[in-house]
């Protein structure tokens, strides 16, 4: 994120992103739509975004930097020792699902709880934290607890 202010203070906006170089993106680039940023409410509240959105408003597609978090984390999962193939896909398809709320989130975190713990230590950091970075607040609680 190089600003959540884009409408009010364009000067502001990179045209890469400092950290990984990737062009930035002010829409959408499955629906076009502008990207939220900071807004003023009726009442003349300010919300202020920090973070990047994970998926679009309008279509709830995954952003691109939310996309590429997952392929890693899937990736990450395929090359786990200590799993089954059977294990794996749950893992993977656990890692999908704790990017978004849902009715299958806590089933997610649990399975992705229940994995991690059987795979060990050796797989630890890399891939819990990129999983933690992609996963919703409710999905965050649970797995952390």
């Amino acid at each position: 994120m190089t600003t959540s202010r884009l409408e009010y203070e364009p000067e502001r906006a990179a045209r890469f992103c400092q950290q990984c170089g990737a062009e930035t993106s002010r829409t959408c680039p499955q629906c076009s739509v502008p990207i939220r940023g900071d807004y003023e409410s009726v009442r003349s509240v300010t919300h202020n975004l920090r973070i990047p959105p994970k998926h679009c408003h309008n279509c709830g597609k995954a952003f691109p930097w939310t996309a590429a978090k997952l392929a890693a984390a899937k990736e990450y999962a395929a090359e786990v020792d200590g799993l089954d193939e059977s294990e794996k896909a749950w893992l993977q398809s656990a890692i999908e699902d704790l990017a978004t709320d849902g009715p299958r989130t806590e089933l997610a975190a649990g399975r992705f709880k229940r994995l991690m713990g059987k795979a060990g230590e050796a797989v630890g950091s890399g891939l819990y934290k990129i999983a933690l970075d992609i996963a919703t607040d409710a999905a965050k609680k649970m797995i952390i607890g």
